[in-house]
C-alpha cells in the first residue's frame, strides 16, 4: 500500500495524544469509524499492532512513535499550509490545478495532491468518510450524511477527432461512426450510468463501436487521437483546454443521437470552510474551462 498521508499520521498522533480512539474522533471532528479504519491501514502499513487496549485507554505501542515524530515533522514544515488530496478525470486535474494554481500565484500556502479515482464508488465513497481523499469529483456518489455532494459540471458529449483525419472534413455522419475505428474510456458501468444520460436511447449507436483501445485516462486517449484515425467520446467542456494542446475538431453525434455528461464534486462536511476557499468552482466559468 501507499505510505501514510499527512491526515492519516494526524490521526495517529490524535490517538496517542487522547488515549482514546473516541476522543481523537472528537478532538478532530470525525467518526470513530475513520480512526479505526486508519489504524487498521497504519497496522497493514507497518506490519504492527500499534496500539494496545488497557483499562486507562489505548496505551502506543514503541513502534508507533516513529510514525508520530514523522507527523512532527512533516507538520512543523508544514504550519502554515493547507494540504488537499483531490481524485478526479484527468481532464479536470489538468484544469483545475491550472485555475488553483493562478489562484494561489507563487504563494506556498497550499499543497495539492491529485491521486488516481478508484473505478468503484463504494471504494471512493470510503476514502472520503475515513479522509484519504478529500475532494472527489467524479460521477455521483450514494448519499451520505458525512458527505456533501454539489453538481460540478454539465456538458453536451461530443464526438473528437484528429484535426487532420483522412476521412472525415467538415462534417460527421452516421457511416463515420461506423466505419472508424473508436478510442473507450475505460471506467466502471455503474460509473459511467452515472455520468452520461442518454446511453439508453443511444444504445443502438454505442453497440455498432469498434473499439480499438480503451484507457481510464481521458488524456491518454485524447492524444491518441490527435495522432491517429481514431475517433472518440469526450465531453464538450473539456474540447476548448484539449485543443489547446491537441490538434483535434469535434462534431455532433450523428443521426440526431445525444449524450449528457454530468460530474458531481464530493467531499467531507468538515471541509465547507476550505472547498470555499479554494474556489474550485471557479476553474469552469460558464461551460468553458477557464485557462
Amino acid at each position: 500500500m501507499e505510505e501514510l498521508n499527512i491526515k492519516q499520521l494526524a490521526i495517529i498522533n490524535a490517538v496517542i495524544e487522547c488515549q482514546s480512539a473516541a476522543l481523537a474522533a472528537q478532538k478532530l471532528n470525525i467518526s470513530p469509524s475513520a480512526i479505526s479504519y486508519t489504524l487498521n491501514q497504519a497496522r497493514k502499513f507497518t506490519g504492527q499492532q500499534l496500539f494496545t487496549r488497557t483499562a486507562k485507554g489505548l496505551k502506543a505501542n514503541p513502534e508507533v512513535y516513529a510514525l508520530q515524530k514523522k507527523y512532527q515533522q512533516i507538520s512543523s514544515l508544514n504550519s502554515s499550509r493547507s494540504d488537499f488530496i483531490i481524485t478526479t478525470y484527468s481532464p479536470i486535474e489538468m484544469i483545475l490545478s491550472q485555475h488553483l494554481y493562478k489562484m494561489m500565484g507563487q504563494t506556498e500556502t497550499t499543497s495539492l495532491r491529485f491521486i488516481t479515482m478508484d473505478s468503484n464508488e463504494d471504494n471512493r465513497l470510503i476514502k472520503l468518510k475515513h479522509r484519504e481523499v478529500d475532494i472527489d469529483i467524479g460521477g455521483r456518489l450514494p448519499d451520505d450524511k458525512s458527505i456533501v455532494c454539489a453538481r460540478y459540471l454539465h456538458s453536451d458529449v461530443r464526438v473528437l477527432v484528429n484535426k487532420a483525419h483522412p476521412t472525415i472534413g467538415n462534417s460527421f455522419s452516421l457511416d463515420d461512426w461506423q466505419q472508424n475505428q473508436h478510442l473507450r474510456w475505460r471506467r466502471d458501468v455503474g460509473s459511467i450510468a452515472d455520468m452520461v444520460d442518454g446511453l439508453k436511447s443511444s444504445a443502438s449507436l454505442m453497440a455498432s463501436r469498434v473499439t480499438a483501445y480503451e484507457s481510464a485516462n481521458l488524456l491518454t486517449l485524447a492524444a491518441i487521437c490527435s495522432r491517429s484515425p481514431h475517433i472518440m467520446l469526450m465531453p464538450e467542456i473539456f474540447i476548448p483546454s484539449l485543443q489547446k494542446i491537441f490538434p483535434v475538431k469535434h462534431f455532433r453525434l450523428p443521426d440526431s443521437h445525444s449524450l449528457t455528461f454530468d460530474c458531481h464534486l464530493h467531499y467531507h462536511r468538515s471541509m465547507a470552510a476550505s472547498i470555499s476557499q479554494l474556489a474550485i468552482f471557479d476553474a469552469f466559468h460558464q461551460g468553458r474551462a477557464n485557462i
